[in-house]
């Protein structure tokens, strides 16, 4: 016999003398066996079969992080149009090497974009016209249906985005002169007539741009320069906001659209006595809401070189009695469900409000689903409802311990 051989035997015979050992730990014998209860783990799936769709339509849009301009035509979400609005400070800090008493100056608005993120055609162009808007309007209170009144027949600026991430735009001195009236007033009042009077800008999306971008709030500003244009001055945002119009909206058959500007929702029955009539005494580990996305759906309608923003989860929220739409928007969820890393589907874990149900107080059987956000990027996605394939329907799985003789 070889070495080799020798030492392949060695390993053999040590091996099998391991598996005896942990079969004899594992197994205490047939008496053991006949008279232990063993517990196991088991599932069962809940089907929610009541949803139906909320359409809010006027959830806030004003002083975000982000805003949004552009055209875009979703094939699932419908033609979208989006109209941004910004509002200088009065009283920027202005160096003393820079003179704009006589109005010997000129200004620019520089819109800095979100360099991740572009709804729509990547490769494509989009055009905007900048109009002086003529109505009242405060970014705070913004809602997302709000439409400000501007000047189209007084042309203030215009320009393109392509491929770059920051745009300066030339504004006219009709504008630039308007504004340093108010900049040099030092009246008691000046402060009051600007808010009531000077109303901002309007960058509206013109042609048949085929893009929605976002301006980064913190990297847009209004821009002030000499007449050489050797020493500039910053004028930060004092509101800002964006308004959309969605139209041509497709129904997609088992399924709703959600999306963060809460203009669509969607709203479930929790199966509360089916739970109670099955679980009532059951020992539940674990409790989970599962939702599945149309992402065959969601791909399929992006042509080449086209980005949707993602979602990465959805917000659970209980109904209230108002349908705050400032609660299921503005505020922390009360339960969320992240999407499964590969997979198209969100989880939720829900075991307080099953507790809750089976064992507590709680009477409210209704929650409102969405992906509500305050970072002002344009989000959507599609959910299955419960008029779906009975494989997509959203569905709670309670998992819990029976015991079993073996």
């Amino acid at each position: 016999m070889t070495r080799r051989n020798k030492g392949l035997t060695s390993l053999y015979t040590a091996l099998f003398a391991l598996i005896l050992i942990f079969n004899g730990c594992e197994n205490p014998g047939s008496v053991g066996d006949d008279f232990t209860n063993s517990p196991v783990v088991t599932f069962d799936t809940l089907e929610v079969k009541n949803t139906s769709v909320l359409n809010f339509e006027d959830g806030y849009s004003g002083n975000f992080p982000f805003m949004a301009m552009g055209k875009y035509n979703d094939q699932i979400f419908g033609d979208i149009d989006a109209t941004t609005f910004v509002r200088p400070i009065r009283n920027p800090n202005i160096p003393d090497s820079l003179e704009i008493e006589g109005n010997n100056f000129s200004m620019k608005l520089e819109v800095g974009l979100d360099s991740a993120q572009t709804y729509g055609d990547t490769l494509g162009t989009a055009s905007f016209s900048v109009y002086e808007i003529t109505s009242l309007w405060r970014g705070t209170s913004h809602r997302v249906n709000d439409e400000l009144d501007y000047n189209e027949a007084n042309l203030i600026g215009q320009f393109q985005v392509g491929s770059e991430k920051n745009i300066l735009i030339d504004l006219a001195d009709s504008w630039k002169d308007k504004y340093a009236s108010y900049l040099n007033n030092e009246e008691d009042n000046a402060d009051s007539l600007y808010q009531y009077e000077f109303h901002g800008l309007a960058i509206v999306p013109t042609g048949s741009s085929g893009k929605i971008d976002f301006p980064n709030a913190s990297e847009t500003r209004f821009l002030i320069l000499n007449e050489d244009q050797t020493d500039t001055a910053s004028v930060p945002l004092n509101n800002w906001a964006y308004s959309i119009n969605r139209s041509n909206v497709p129904q997609t058959e088992g399924a709703f659209p959600l999306h963060t500007t809460m203009e669509s929702a969607m709203r479930i029955v929790f199966p509360t006595e089916e739970l109670k009539q099955k679980h009532s005494s059951s020992n539940i580990i674990k409790s989970e809401l599962i939702f599945y996305s149309a992402e065959e759906n969601l791909q399929n309608s992006l042509p080449v070189n086209h980005y949707r923003p993602n979602i990465n989860l959805l917000g659970l929220n209980q109904r209230t009695v108002d349908d705050d739409v400032f609660e299921y928007q503005l505020t922390d969820p009360d339960f969320i469900a992240p999407i499964i890393e590969d997979s198209a589907y969100f989880k939720a874990p829900v075991n307080t409000f099953v507790n809750n149900a089976l064992y507590g107080e709680e009477e409210q059987n209704e929650m409102i689903v969405g992906i509500g956000s305050s970072s002002g990027i344009l989000r959507s996605t599609l959910i299955f409802n419960s008029e779906a394939p009975s494989h997509k329907k959203p569905k709670l799985i309670i998992t819990y311990i029976v015991n079993e003789e073996n």
